[in-house]
């Protein structure tokens, strides 16, 4: 009995444990969603702002130059490690889409991967607890019949 507890702990500690790398993972992925929303918003702006307006593009964390929004018909987007490729606007408004639709479809899986891991931690607990009962039952089974 005491060395089944102890497996079921170690058990249950290893589903946790895989179950708070899999969130960390899911907030990963919630920040790389959140900036690609942020591109598709920025872009969109920066279209709706029309040619010949000025805005201040950041240059490093303290500073910022102005400038003025020119043809926004093509825009390089990042397409794998430092590699980058130049599409047309609607072109790369679509390719932050598809990689958002992506990256939610991946987080699905992460949640579905955590939903199970839970699961088979209420399992485990069922079963220790059915074998608690069960030795329980037998412990007053023996102090009957000793009596």
């Amino acid at each position: 009995m005491v060395n089944e507890v102890i497996d079921i702990n170690e058990a249950v500690r290893a589903y946790i444990a895989q179950i708070e790398g899999l969130r960390a993972e899911i907030g990963r992925l919630d920040a790389t969603i959140a900036t690609l929303r942020q591109s598709l918003a920025t872009l969109k702006s920066l279209k709706t702002l029309g040619e010949g307006k000025t805005v201040l593009v950041p240059v490093g964390s303290i500073a910022q130059v102005e400038m003025k929004v020119e043809k926004m018909d093509k825009v390089v987007v990042s397409v794998g490690q430092n590699i980058s490729a130049e599409l047309e606007y609607e072109e790369a408004l679509k390719y932050i889409e598809d990689e958002i639709k992506k990256l939610l479809t991946f987080r699905l899986v992460l949640e579905q991967a955590i939903a199970e891991l839970y699961a088979k931690i209420e399992d485990l607990i069922a079963e220790a607890q059915q074998t608690s009962e069960e030795e329980k039952a037998e412990e007053e089974e023996n102090e009957e019949k000793a009596e």
